[in-house]
């Protein structure tokens, strides 16, 4: 029997993302590897507080010790040792998109909605770090983070995209059916 293709999700902050993985996991037989939370649990081992700056000097630097890129290499790792088909969720730059397409084969789906839904999903979230208390200085966050990440180039990678601007209803329909189309 075939094995299920291994899927990436990726967007940008309050799209969705995780709750979407979190859909295609329970419904379609996936294992869920953040990305987000493999560098928390860096940021722990290290003792840095994991602020969304501390977050991306620590990819950085274990990327420029290890490779190309730390976090997607062990992604990739867990992903090879799971007996599950996989959805590694926070894609954010090229080369995580370029190495999860390569070596798992996966297809990679992009999350979004428009960025007044996806702020007012941030402020729900109250993460104590990083967090905008405007629309203005989400959309400058957004800015920002995509000259880090190079954020437009990686989301130009996806296979498919789903909007999740209009209810999680209308988000589940989209997943369903791409899920369909990707089997």
């Amino acid at each position: 029997m075939k094995r299920k293709t291994n899927l990436g999700i990726m967007g940008p902050s309050g799209s969705g993302k995780g709750f979407a993985a979190k859909h295609i996991a329970k419904k379609y037989g996936y294992k869920i590897i953040n990305m987000g939370n493999i560098v928390r649990a860096l940021a722990r081992k290290e003792h840095i507080k994991p602020s969304r700056e501390n977050l991306e000097k620590l990819q950085a630097k274990f990327s420029k010790k290890y490779g190309k890129d730390f976090v997607i290499g062990h992604a990739i790792e867990l992903a090879k040792a799971s007996r599950k088909p996989v959805i590694i969720d926070g894609i954010r730059k090229p080369i995580q998109a370029e190495l999860a397409k390569e070596k798992l084969g996966a297809k990679l789906i992009l999350v979004d909605a428009k960025p007044e839904i996806r702020f007012e999903r941030m402020k729900e979230r109250r993460r104590k770090s990083g967090f905008s208390k405007t629309l203005e200085d989400f959309k400058k966050m957004e800015e920002q983070e995509d000259k880090v990440f190079n954020l437009k180039k990686t989301f130009s990678m996806a296979d498919f995209k789903v909007d999740n601007s209009n209810g999680e209803r209308y988000l589940f329909y989209q997943l369903d059916r791409l899920m369909v189309q990707i089997k």
